[in-house]
């Protein structure tokens, strides 16, 4: 008696050969130059954000994981500006370390990309909403937007007071509305009284020479999120005391270009 031989599953169509097995590829779809082109035109800004996306967390993470003295015991200073760099800004902000705050660790600039695009605009927004930084040097528009939403602390005090000296300093740019809340309409509302929030840099000419910024049209606060603000304030005054100097800008120049 012979066994009749099973085959197995997947070798049933081997005896009707490889001529008649069936294959299903999907239809291709050629890549030519100006496919590429219409997609890069439409998409490609979906790319420019995940690039600064990627760039924005590693950028967070090293901060996270590199060693950090802790909040009470360093003051960072968050800069958005083209025309210095760190090199040149923690030179200047050494000497009033020293004086001004000697028991910090740590006294250090970040430098912020300049300008309204994506990136920049993304960049910003992260650093203050993840509570980083304690003094943020802006454009008047930049931060006069965050300062109205909360992002800064009331500075009224500290310079009635003395705390902060700001004699001979025009103030009126510093003075902002806060938000409160949305009307039945869906437009914010904003509180009545300004209330002081940030210091206008346009007459505090030492830095342009002292650490290349230019400080027309520029304002400087404190974020809602220092831990460390007595010494915050303390280094604030004497930042503001550094930056009195004579007008470098020739006649018509006061003013900050358009961008």
């Amino acid at each position: 008696m012979t066994i009749p031989r099973r085959h197995a599953p997947g070798n049933r169509l081997d005896a009707a050969g490889p001529e008649k097995r069936m294959t299903m590829n999907p239809p291709k779809t050629p890549l030519t130059k100006e496919r590429l082109k219409d997609h890069l035109t439409y998409s490609g800004w979906k790319y420019l954000v995940m690039a600064a996306f990627v760039a924005f967390t590693w950028s967070m993470v090293y901060t996270q994981t590199e060693y950090r003295p802790p909040e009470d015991k360093r003051v960072d200073l968050y800069i958005k500006s083209s025309t210095t760099n760190t090199d040149i800004v923690d030179a200047f902000l050494l000497p009033i370390w020293q004086e001004a705050v000697p028991d910090m660790e740590s006294v250090r600039s970040v430098m912020l990309m300049a300008g309204n695009d994506t990136g920049s605009v993304m960049q910003l927004s992260v650093y203050i909403a993840a509570g980083e930084g304690d003094i943020y040097i802006l454009p008047k528009e930049d931060f006069k937007n965050y300062a109205s939403a909360g992002a800064f602390i009331p500075l009224d005090a500290y310079v009635a007071d003395g705390v902060i000296d700001t004699e001979g300093l025009d103030l009126s740019a510093g003075y902002v509305q806060r938000q409160l809340d949305y009307d039945d309409n869906g437009f914010v509302t904003y509180e009545e009284t300004p209330i002081l929030l940030g210091i206008p840099m346009d007459q505090l000419y030492g830095y342009v020479n002292g650490m290349q910024l230019d400080n027309r049209g520029m304002m400087m606060g404190i974020t809602i999120h220092s831990n460390n603000e007595e010494n915050v304030v303390k280094f604030m005054n004497a930042f503001i005391q550094a930056g009195r100097g004579e007008n470098p800008w020739p006649a018509g120049e006061e003013q900050r270009p358009a961008e």
